[in-house]
């Protein structure tokens, strides 16, 4: 999307938009928009990583309302449809530490430094996470939503890392039940059928071959950040166990527990943020 595509999915909000690609690792260039409000702001900027293969249009209701607010940089991982590939694409391209040297040269080209909030859900807060732990990614915080400390993915989606990619789009229409049987938010259902349905396939492939039996790095020591960990209990897909844990392992860590998942990904969860960053 360009930038009015962008300012008319959020409803206009009252801010400038960049919409750009910007130099990561490898050569790859990442998708970046960049939301600057009219109005300064003294808060931190905000570093927003999105899920595995997730699309802008589930996060609509959150940032219309926060880009307002303070200045957002919402980086697309390289699994994404929108990120301009240098190569011929390799399994290893899409390992959890790839990802981590992605953010740490957009970060560096946004001019950046460590006052920051990282703002991360799912593979995108494990990535955060990952790299912290790598000391590869620097931040005063960190507002994770649903980490995981594996990526185990149901039986459905196994066959896929073995059948060729243009198999995918049948096979994930047959997972689409499964998957609807598996949630308990209609909304989140909704918002993983629109992502796993405009996913880039060959690139989901990759990603799902990389990162099938990836385990999180245990050195929870080396992360000085605050970090908060926010879980809802009625999100079937990401384990409650693992965000308590990862909780508890963290030295300045905080479990902020939410109604649902997709009361993390609207405007009502900024309250929750700010109640964290203010404590």
């Amino acid at each position: 999307m360009n930038s009015t595509e962008v300012a008319a999915l959020l409803d206009n909000p009252d801010c400038d938009i960049e919409a750009r690609h910007v130099t990561a690792s490898d050569g790859y260039q990442l998708r970046v928009y960049s939301f600057t409000p009219k109005q300064a702001s003294d808060l931190p900027p905000v570093v927003f990583i999105p899920g595995w293969t997730s699309v802008m249009d589930g996060w609509a209701p959150l940032l219309s309302a926060w880009v307002g607010k303070r200045t957002i940089h919402y980086i697309e991982t390289r699994e994404k449809r929108s990120a301009i590939v240098p190569k011929k694409l390799r399994k290893h391209d899409f390992e959890m530490l790839r990802h981590a040297e992605d953010l740490s040269k957009v970060v560096r080209e946004l001019n950046l430094d460590s006052n920051v909030l990282w703002f991360g859900s799912s593979l995108g807060a494990t990535v955060i996470l990952h790299g912290m732990m790598e000391g590869i990614l620097k931040g005063n915080s960190a507002f994770l939503i649903a980490p995981n400390s594996q990526f185990r993915f149901p039986i459905w989606m196994v066959p896929l890392t073995a059948a060729p990619w243009w198999c995918y789009s049948p096979l994930i229409r047959i997972g689409l039940p499964y998957l609807k049987w598996r949630l308990k938010e209609p909304k989140q259902y909704i918002r993983y059928k629109r992502t796993l349905t405009q996913a880039h396939l060959l690139r989901l492939k990759r990603s799902l071959q990389a990162n099938r039996r990836y385990d999180l790095p245990t050195d929870f020591n080396r992360v000085s950040a605050k970090v908060a960990i926010c879980v809802a209990a009625s999100d079937t897909l990401h384990t409650g166990s693992d965000s308590h844990g990862i909780a508890d392992a963290l030295p300045h860590g905080t479990l902020v527990e939410v109604p649902s998942n997709q009361y993390a990904h609207e405007a009502d969860v900024i309250a929750d943020i700010d109640a964290w960053e203010a404590a």
